[in-house]
């Protein structure tokens, strides 16, 4: 009987060694490693990315009002030209033709006035008369003017000081009355344009400070100033057109529509609840029945908490209830996790 006993002791003894050595090689222990983040500013400026494409502040399309045939090609596509340089012209003898006429008619006019002023004032001449000399004088000036104007418009100049923009055009081709010939750009005047969605707007202020980075120039990386915001959404996206300024970086070789990623900081106001917010990665949150939650570690010990998730961002996804300054949040380990889990925090 008492040698039974022992055998039962000796391997009562043995299983209990091997249980611990198991749990031992499964990794569970009374403290479970993890690594932590405590919510520690809940009103630090959060970041929104979008993707804008460069443009020039200041760039006008110019065109042939009256249309004709090209008789002379000045500028090149690319090519930088000084305000009132020639860049164009179209055949002019049907204007210059209409304005000879109308010139014609002027003077014939004014010769009239000149010599029938002294006879009205002497009251030789009928008021009627006179009133009919003096409107048929004005319609003739109008007439001058506009025929000039006419004649004018079949030279294109600069506008201003700037790059041309513009398809190939040659001698002899035929443009439309109004077709764009070209566009002059000012290149030392640059912008970035990007979309904003509807329920970000309010975050958008003029003057405030922005950042873009190029991928296509090697990530070049620019400051830049909220500018101008759009008063009329896309109908389609129901996202407003926001514009920023280049304020400071290299804009050599930067050259309009390219490409770029906008980063915009917006400030979380300390006195309104409903704008504190906070990043977490967005493998900490997880998908459970009753919601999306994150570990949090309360006395020691872990526990779940439901969040509500917000939009994702440069650093990772926006939490926007659910956490409050203080809040410590498990980032890794919590594969292993379970309510009232121990755990240890490590570096």
């Amino acid at each position: 009987m008492k040698q039974t006993i022992t055998i039962i002791a000796a391997a009562a003894m043995l299983l209990w060694s091997c249980g611990g050595k198991r749990n031992a090689d499964t990794g569970w222990s009374d403290s479970t490693p993890v690594k932590i983040m405590v919510i520690d500013n809940m009103d630090a400026a959060t970041e929104r990315n979008y993707v804008g494409d460069v443009s020039s502040e200041k760039d006008i399309s110019l065109s042939f009002t009256f249309g004709g045939t090209i008789t002379n090609v000045y500028v090149s596509n690319g090519q930088y030209v000084t305000k009132g340089q020639v860049i164009a012209t179209i055949d002019s003898a049907s204007a210059a033709s209409l304005h000879a006429t109308a010139l014609a008619t002027l003077r014939q006019a004014e010769d009239a006035y000149r010599r029938l002023e002294p006879v009205y004032k002497e009251g030789g001449l009928s008021e009627v008369r006179w009133m009919q000399m003096v409107t048929d004088l004005e319609k003739a000036r109008q007439a001058e003017l506009s025929s000039r104007r006419r004649v004018d418009d079949c030279t294109m100049r600069a506008p201003f000081s700037g790059t041309v923009s513009c398809s190939a055009h040659h001698v002899g081709e035929e443009l439309r009355p109004g077709e764009v010939y070209c566009k002059v750009l000012d290149m030392n005047k640059l912008r970035v344009s990007f979309s904003v969605p509807e329920q970000e707007m309010t975050r958008i202020a003029i003057g405030g400070a922005a950042k873009a980075v190029v991928p296509s120039l090697d990530n070049r990386e620019l400051k830049l100033r909220i500018s101008d915001k759009s008063l009329i959404a896309n109908p389609l996206g129901h996202t407003y057109r926001v514009h920023a300024s280049v304020v400071e970086g290299d804009v050599k070789d930067l050259l309009p529509d390219m490409v770029t990623k906008v980063t915009v900081a917006s400030e979380v106001k300390n006195d309104d609840s409903e704008e504190r917010r906070v990043v977490m990665p967005s493998n900490c949150i997880h998908t459970m029945p009753q919601g999306q939650i994150v570990w949090v570690i309360e006395n020691g010990a872990a526990k779940q908490r439901t969040v509500t998730v917000g939009d994702f961002v440069k650093r990772g996804v926006l939490i926007t209830d659910g956490l409050t300054q203080g809040d410590t949040v498990i980032t890794e380990g919590h594969q292993k996790m379970y309510t009232g889990a121990k755990v240890k925090v490590i570096e």
